[in-house]
């Protein structure tokens, strides 16, 4: 692709715009500027605002997005686009990783923000697998969610629950490492119905993870097996650990070697439902899921994505 040959439109927080990482989210317009990168800037004020953007972008006819911010932001985008009703086949989509935590660039090769323009004109824009959640109440599909790197459910979702009450003063990019720990002290496992296409099984469950890339938590390889290209769900469930269990293992989640405990089950499959009689709190991104049982499946139509 010709990047030059566009308009792009960037989403942008203007919170981000005016904090710490302002002046390298400067330097990269500039940037885009020199190599003659026509570009237009949208502030996108707060988390839902930026997917409102995208949508109203996509319905204006604009197919080549950029998108500054982590996982967050990007998921508000992807959902926005989706929201559109356009064919998602035809959007373009590229990341400037300048979020608290940007995982889902991990999976796709992405480097440091300020190597951005180099990567965008370097990299490639491929077909990407996203997924949709679906929270079920009494049979009924009560709210929707799109995700495109981890949904994550049980303990997992209890930390993204925490995280999300605000992030703390001090250290504040291992937010979800020392929510992780506050968590671990009163949580307790939950029983779930889990169904894939190979089978069903009923077990205590520490944690889920479903999704389309490795990586989520600021850097933890949960999913160290997942391919964002090959149209199907990875999931690792882990059994119920006690707590000095999961301190020791900690490290193993960030080299992805957690797989092969023999707590853990990894399944590949085109679709999951998670039942349960208890409630069963679910996050996609950092974002909360409405509370209910849940089914998990890949859209059918891909987004292209830049990546290396």
């Amino acid at each position: 692709m010709d990047i030059t040959a566009y308009e792009w439109h960037i989403i942008a927080n203007p919170t981000l715009l005016n904090g710490k990482r302002a002046e390298t989210a400067k330097a990269i317009f500039t940037e885009l500027g020199n190599r003659n990168i026509r570009h237009t800037l949208h502030a996108a004020d707060g988390g839902e605002w930026s997917g409102q953007t995208a949508e109203r972008l996509c319905r204006e006819g604009q197919r080549h997005l950029m998108m500054v911010g982590g996982d967050g932001s990007i998921n508000n985008v992807i959902n926005g686009i989706y929201q559109s009703g356009v064919d998602t086949e035809t959007v373009n989509l590229a990341i400037i990783p300048l979020g608290t935590g940007n995982d889902f660039c991990r999976t796709l090769g992405y480097p440091e923000a300020k190597a951005f323009p180099n990567f965008l004109q370097n990299g490639e824009f491929r077909p990407t697998d996203v997924g949709l959640v679906e929270t079920v109440v009494n049979g009924e599909v009560t709210a929707q969610r799109r995700f495109i790197n981890i949904a994550g459910f049980a303990f997992d979702a209890a930390v993204i629950n925490e995280t999300v009450q605000g992030k703390p003063k001090l250290f504040p990019d291992a937010v979800y490492l020392l929510k992780l720990v506050k968590v671990l002290f009163s949580y307790k496992a939950t029983r779930v119905n889990v169904t894939t296409a190979a089978g069903s099984y009923s077990e205590d469950i520490f944690t889920i993870a479903c999704g389309n890339a490795q990586y989520n938590g600021n850097g933890m390889r949960q999913l160290p097996m997942a391919d964002p290209h090959d149209g199907m769900l990875d999931l690792v469930t882990i059994r119920n650990l006690s707590r000095l269990k999961v301190v020791a293992n900690v490290k193993n989640l960030f080299s992805g070697k957690h797989i092969t405990m023999p707590e853990v089950t990894v399944t590949r499959t085109p679709f999951v439902e998670l039942t349960s009689e208890q409630p069963l709190l679910g996050e996609v991104e950092g974002e909360m899921l409405t509370t209910g049982n849940y089914r998990i499946r890949m859209e059918e139509k891909r987004i292209n994505i830049l990546q290396e």
